[in-house]
């Protein structure tokens, strides 16, 4: 027999037994196969743990050789107890060479007659986990194996059963604890295609492969391999919960158990089948509802029926990914290469709660969007994880040559910025999101539509969400999770077209040329991403009864509003969402400090208490830190060092003090960084602005809620019930640092002074915008090109004047967000006017004769604030 085996194993050892010790060949193919196997340091605690507690015992879904080896490797290579027995293998393949000679001995020995005789495999088993001892077991036989009697292949569960049926009555015998262990071994990231030609010659886990060809699959993906570790089954809880069972139907039980739980980690990381194109076009475009509605259609447009089928067929193409393994695997290849030149590190925050989704049921993730790396980021990291990745909902203007089709064979999907009245194009649309939420695909979509070049989240555009509210109503799923997902950056790639497009300057279309001209950003540095997901939304909870509402009565007028409330209230808890799980930076802190200064110069002192006293209350908020703002942490000198070394400030030397100056013309930069955080800071800065303008305590909630509703178009607001509780803790937390006493605002605290003005250029450009409208628009009325234009001037002049002191409240952005804001309290009203439409005309409104007196109010807010800042 084998000599070689873990300690304490079967006396004598099983010829099946893992190998602590191979021969010289073995070693070889297994550093070459399975060197780079990764498996979960997480998971290598926990069976090491298990195995402190009682016997492991793992179970992989069919049996091979190849496998086999792969584990024994793993297990070995991270330190943990090896199985003394499997069924159906031997790794006599694996001993060195005097050993397998022994056990050629052994086996002519017992053939003829001379050895002791031998137990059962099934004894053998059972006797290794009664004395505590690994096992490893495969649910299902050898490929092709016959049947001994029947001739006929042995049935999918019956093998591993057998040998479960043997631990489940062991476990009422004894009193130790037994865990069982599923272990799936998967290869490469790709999506799996329902077509035979190529595809088929390369291993999939949803079919059972030969050995060879297992093999040269492996050694192909030798880089790309890695070993999942299930949740394991404790089989005592498992008798006790089930003890009332049978045993046929307690093994039959557990048997579905391990085999879920094996289909689940599939769909994880090779996805839903990917369909040929052509497939996927005549399951969504000639089935009995199509061809239903292009009929109806063409009686009420007057336009021939085939007309209206090859425009559907021309916008499926316009809109369909083309998903491509191998190429996607060559972006991820060329976007690691980029990745280490220009960041440092990449941190997912709660993956592990979206991977639990995506095991049962189709995901959405819906991302801030703040750069063009978002498109590419989560795909990445769904790449690093083995997961098969999203697909990505882009806008038409990334459809450019010729990245088009290679955004689409990475996942990518492109949909218009409006779809107007186009009826056919609305639905070829709602029917290929019926079939990627069907199919179970995951999904990835940005609410907000384009990126924010100001840094906070902007308010959501419906339009998707509401296609995919309306695609899951439809019945197409049981269940569908909605993703919030905060995208964080050390730095932002586009942080000077951001500050330019901000100041006026046109927004540079997306194109090959303008691609060229990035590969400058390949030479410099951007810090650490950061990327939290928030806990997934079920859409089916929120829904509830309304889902067949929506579906049965669609068309009624009082539905139909329902239903955009609902889409309205999710949209915005998303963004609450987002906001919630972000992280908190050293960089953002710094800024909201340095920004919120009253003079241009700030002493180094001064920065630090007003720094730490910001971080002290994102911790107090429940926030988590970055690396970089943990190790900022009492006196922010790596922040200042990376602000200035990027040109954004620079610190001057008055003897030995040092005082820190933002760079002239870098304060809109700097300001993105600070609205990466400005929803942290949102309620305190009221608090305190209120505070200080003298509002009672018991008048907060209600002045703070009116600067809140000003602002909707800024920030996703709080929800309202919430506010008092909200404004009552923070007020706690002011007097437990002294920022409070009693009811009176200490200004010189540090917390007050860094809060304070947080909003200032918000109050500003709200201000300059309502003043330059009462003076500047007459009865018949301009463009709101024009007319932004205008309020840019007047904000110039008003810099100028010492009327207003933050440069960065002038854009656009915040321009456009009053503008929304006046119109809809009746001060302006907007139409659109000119060719198609196109060009936007400002009014007066029905409350224009209110304006003057709200100027006069912001007037007054205004210069507490001018007055506390001078002081």
């Amino acid at each position: 027999m084998i000599a070689q085996a873990p300690s304490g194993g079967l006396t004598p050892p099983h010829f099946s037994a893992m190998r602590t010790r191979m021969s010289r060949v073995a070693e070889f193919f297994g550093r070459r196969l399975f060197a780079h196997a990764v498996v979960n340091e997480r998971l290598v605690e926990k069976i090491r743990e298990l195995s402190s507690r009682g016997t492991v015992i793992y179970v992989l879904r069919s049996n091979s050789f190849v496998d086999y080896f792969m584990v024994n490797y793993v297990l070995r290579r991270e330190g943990l107890s090896l199985p003394v027995f499997a069924n159906g293998v031997s790794s006599v393949a694996l001993a060195p060479l005097p050993e397998v000679l022994r056990a050629v001995r052994d086996v002519l020995a017992r053939k003829l007659g001379r050895g002791a005789p031998v137990a059962t495999d099934h004894d053998l088993c059972a006797r290794a986990v009664a004395a505590g001892q690994p096992v490893l077991i495969f649910m299902r036989g050898p490929r092709g194996r016959r049947g001994p009697a029947a001739g006929e292949e042995t049935t999918a569960g019956r093998v591993g059963a057998d040998y479960l049926r043997e631990i489940l009555a062991g476990a009422r015998d004894d009193g130790r604890e037994r865990f069982i262990v599923p272990l799936a071994p998967f290869r490469g990231h790709t999506f799996r295609r329902r077509e035979a030609g190529v595809s088929a010659l390369v291993y999939n886990v949803h079919e059972t492969p030969s050995e060879w060809r297992k093999l040269l699959t492996y050694w192909f993906y030798a880089k790309d391999l890695f070993l999942t570790v299930g949740t394991e089954v404790c089989v005592g809880d498992f008798v006790r919960r089930y003890g009332s069972d049978g045993e046929d139907r307690l093994v039959r039980r557990l048997t579905r158990a391990i085999q879920i739980f094996l289909h689940r980690e599939e769909r994880v990381v090779m996805g839903p089948a990917i369909l040929p194109r052509k497939r996927m076009k005549t399951l969504i475009l000639e089935d009995d509802e199509t061809r239903s509605f292009i009929a109806k259609l063409a009686v009420e447009s007057g336009v021939d029926e085939a007309k209206l089928r090859k425009q559907a067929e021309g916008i499926f193409e316009e809109m369909a990914a083309r998903f491509n393994g191998r190429v996607f695997a060559a972006v991820a290849w060329l976007f690691k290469k980029i990745w280490g030149r220009m960041f440092q590190g990449l941190e997912p925050i709660g993956f592990d709660k979206v991977i639990e989704k995506v095991k049962n049921h189709p995901i959405v993730l819906v991302p801030c969007h703040r750069s063009h790396f978002d498109y590419l980021i989560l795909s990445y990291l769904f790449y690093l994880h083995f997961v098969s990745p999203p697909h990505i909902a882009a806008g038409i203007n990334m459809s450019f040559w010729p990245m088009s089709p290679i955004f689409r064979a990475s996942g990518a999907y492109f949909i218009r910025r409006s779809f107007g009245d186009d009826e056919l194009y609305k639905y070829v649309f709602r029917r290929y999101l019926q079939f990627l939420i069907r199919e179970g695909y995951s999904q990835e979509f940005f609410i907000e539509g384009g990126r924010s070049r100001t840094g906070k989240i902007m308010t959501p555009k419906l339009g998707m969400l509401a296609g995919i509210v309306g695609a899951y109503a439809s019945g197409v799923r049981r269940e569908l999770y909605l993703v919030p997902v905060s995208i964080h950056y050390g730095r932002i790639v586009e942080e000077d077209a951001y500050q330019a497009e901000l100041g006026g300057a046109e927004k540079e279309p997306e194109s090959f040329a303008a691609l060229m001209r990035a590969r400058r950003f390949l030479k410099q540095k951007y810090g650490t991403i950061y990327i939290s997901f928030a806990d997934p939304i079920s859409l089916g909870d929120e829904l509830g009864e309304r889902k067949q509402r929506f579906v049965e009565k669609a068309g009624d007028p009082e539905v139909e509003e329902e239903k955009r409330r609902f889409i309205q209230r999710l949209g915005f808890r998303i963004l609450r969402d987002v906001n919630a799980a972000a992280v908190a930076g050293a960089t953002s802190i710094s800024a909201t400090v340095l920004l919120g200064a009253p003079k241009w110069g700030f002493r180094y002192r001064d920065f630090r208490e007003r720094a730490n006293a910001l971080g002290e209350l994102t911790r107090f908020l429940g926030i988590v830190p970055t690396g970089s703002l943990a190790r900022n942490a009492g006196n922010f000198r790596e922040s200042i060092s990376f602000l200035g070394t990027n040109g954004l400030i620079e610190v001057l030397q008055r003897g030995r003090e040092e005082v820190l100056v933002v760079k002239q013309g870098r304060r809109l930069a700097l300001d993105f960084y600070k609205n990466n955080l400005i929803h942290a800071f949102l309620v305190p800065s009221l608090l305190t602005s209120c505070l200080r303008e003298g509002i009672a305590v018991s008048g907060l909630s209600e002045r703070i809620w009116w600067w809140l509703d000003l602002f909707r178009y800024e920030f996703p607001l709080p929800v309202r019930k919430e506010l008092a509780g909200t404004i009552e803790r923070l007020l706690g937390y002011y007097r437990q640092v002294g920022a409070l006493s009693g009811d009176e605002l200490v200004e010189s605290h540090p917390l007050v002074a860094a809060t304070l003005n947080v909003l200032q250029n918000f109050r500003e450009a709200y201000y300059i915008t309502a003043l330059a409208i009462n003076g500047q628009l007459g009865p018949d009325g301009m463009t709101q090109k024009a007319l932004v234009e205008d309020v840019r001037r007047h904000y110039k002049t008003s810099l100028l004047l010492g009327e207003v002191s933050k440069p960065e409240g002038s854009s656009d952005a915040i321009f456009r967000d009053a503008l929304s804001r006046y119109a809809e309290l009746g001060f302006i009203r907007t139409e659109q006017r000119g060719r198609a439409g196109r060009e936007r005309w400002v009014q007066r409104g029905d409350s224009w004769a209110k304006l003057e007196e709200f100027v006069m109010e912001l007037d007054e807010s205004l210069r507490v604030h001018t007055e506390a800042a001078r002081r």
